[in-house]
């Protein structure tokens, strides 16, 4: 299978489309729902490296885990540009 480098473009959406009084749709809500699971997901990471005490960290490894482990969480587009 190859793969295009062909772009296409997507028209900008007309300034008038967004009315903020107007009732939030289903679709909305649905992903609101979605978001808010991610983040739930998120801080659950988050609360697994808050639990670790470096403090108790022994070797290298465990320090360099940890490091990984806390880098991943601080700056995510760094660490999903290298596993690239």
């Amino acid at each position: 299978m190859t793969t295009s480098n062909r772009r296409i473009e997507v028209p900008k959406t007309p300034k008038e489309s967004f009315d903020p009084n107007r009732p939030a749709s289903d679709l909305d809500r649905t992903q609101a729902l979605h978001l808010r699971e991610a983040l739930f997901k998120h801080l659950q990471v988050v609360a697994e490296a808050l639990a670790i005490d470096p403090r108790n960290l022994e070797t290298e490894a465990e320090f360099s885990e940890y490091a990984g482990r806390v880098t991943a969480i601080l700056h995510p587009h760094v660490v999903k540009a290298v596993t690239k």
